[in-house]
């Protein structure tokens, strides 16, 4: 019963993360902290210039760090909920079973999603 259930949640954790863009959210955090680092270190920029877009960018890679530990905390959440009705199903999930069975799960449901939605 346990596997059925964690199969469903790992269904459903690997629907959320795909339709969040969440592979979207972390190479836009790169992108913004790659230009922060850059204008920090040029010497060729203004100190002026820096106060002004250092803020700007510091905001940006909160939004999109909130984004994403936001989508994290959903994905959890949504475990400790389904917990609370069956029993012992964190502890199956975090198992050396249930780890490797997540894994295998997640990653062959977002292969043949791939493979029939051809994105």
């Amino acid at each position: 019963m346990n596997f059925l259930i964690l199969f469903v949640l790992c269904l459903l954790s690997v629907e959320i993360f795909l339709r969040s863009n969440y592979i979207s959210l972390i190479n836009s955090l790169v992108q913004v902290s790659k230009k922060a680092i850059n204008i920090i270190s040029n010497k060729n920029i203004s100190d002026h210039w820096k106060e002004n877009i250092i803020p700007k960018y510091s905001l940006l890679m909160m939004k999109y760090s909130l984004k994403m530990l936001f989508i994290i905390f959903l994905i959890i959440f949504i475990f400790l909920i389904v917990d609370n009705f069956f029993n012992n199903l964190l502890a199956f999930a975090l198992s050396w079973n249930g780890i490797i069975q997540s894994i295998l799960v997640a990653f062959s449901y977002a292969y043949i999603r791939k493979l029939i939605l051809n994105e």
